[in-house]
């Protein structure tokens, strides 16, 4: 019991905010004393970002419901990627490298460079990473990464990457976005037939998609190359459909750990496999080669409607 108060004690999110409340906007600590931002619509809508990763944790409606995935067992620890929420994958994908699971953005600590409010009510954040000992160490390029977050009646973000050295470099890319879901037996991808998939549970086996409505019975792994650049996420469950709208971003991955695959993983609880899914986008089968002086970006946007 004490360790469980212990550990209840120390992930409680420290109240003393500097606010910014005309603007919708909060910066103070988060869980484990990590420096967080919260942006406020009109609407009652928000979205919770830790500068640790630039990591996109919550999306809630005006209702107070995440739209995004948390899990449990997450750490918010400054050596630990986050489990959920929105992750920036850079620059590298899973583990097709010589780098860290999914590169090091995620685990990097962001500065926060621009905040405000547009004429329309949008609420944003802006936040930057660059090149450091710790990430020369292990990828020596300059770089220089930008992420902004734009809340209105959707959620948008935009990653841009430039090349700050005197080197050529390559890299892949995603948002590795987790959608909270009520039951993950009752959802279904729609918009991906016909598009050539990569089954990374079968030896990366390359196939074309025969189904209109992808519906999940297991473990799922794929990446969908070429993707077209609106989505649906249909939510039996919650009676609602994700809608996902990319520019830049080639690529899709849907992916769900399911049963056994849960079990081992100590940040995600043995049971949460059935109220998540992931959709990913991002360029993962073709890397992107960036010129000195050169600048990529790319773009989503998330938005909800009722089935």
């Amino acid at each position: 019991m004490f360790e469980t108060e212990r550990k209840e004690a120390l992930m409680k999110p420290d109240r003393r905010a500097t606010s910014q409340s005309g603007m919708g906007i909060i910066q103070d600590t988060g869980l484990n004393g990590l420096p967080r931002i919260v942006l406020t619509h009109s609407s009652g809508a928000s979205v919770e970002i830790y500068r640790h990763g630039a990591h996109v944790t919550a999306w809630k409606n005006e209702g107070g419901e995440n739209l995004l995935f948390l899990s449990r067992e997450s750490r918010f620890e400054r050596s630990h990627p986050i489990r959920g929420g929105i992750p920036v994958v850079f620059p590298q994908f899973s583990d097709e490298g010589a780098l860290p699971k999914h590169g090091f953005a995620r685990t990097n600590e962001w500065a926060l460079v621009k905040n405000g409010q547009l004429s329309d009510g949008t609420v944003f954040a802006t936040l930057r990473l660059e090149e450091n000992p710790d990430t020369i160490r292990i990828w020596p390029h300059r770089f220089a990464l930008e992420y902004s977050v734009r809340l209105s009646d959707a959620l948008a973000v935009r990653l841009s990457v430039t090349n700050t050295g005197d080197n050529p470099f390559r890299f892949q890319i995603a948002l590795h976005t987790y959608f909270q879901v009520a039951d993950i037996r009752l959802i279904a991808m729609l918009g991906l037939r016909g598009i050539e998939l990569v089954d990374g549970l079968r030896q990366n086996v390359r196939e074309k998609e025969t189904r209109e409505r992808i519906a999940f019975e297991g473990e799922t792994d794929r990446v969908y190359v070429q993707a077209p650049n609106r989505l649906i996420l249909s939510d039996a469950g919650h009676h609602r459909e994700l809608y996902i709208e990319k520019s830049g971003m080639n690529d899709v991955v849907i992916w769900n750990p399911w049963i056994d695959k849960s079990v081992k993983m100590e940040d995600f609880g043995d049971d949460e496999y059935q109220r998540m899914v992931c959709v990913e986008t991002g360029n993962i089968a073709v890397p992107i080669v960036l010129s000195p002086g050169a600048r990529w970006e790319g773009a989503t946007k998330f938005s909800v409607g009722s089935e």
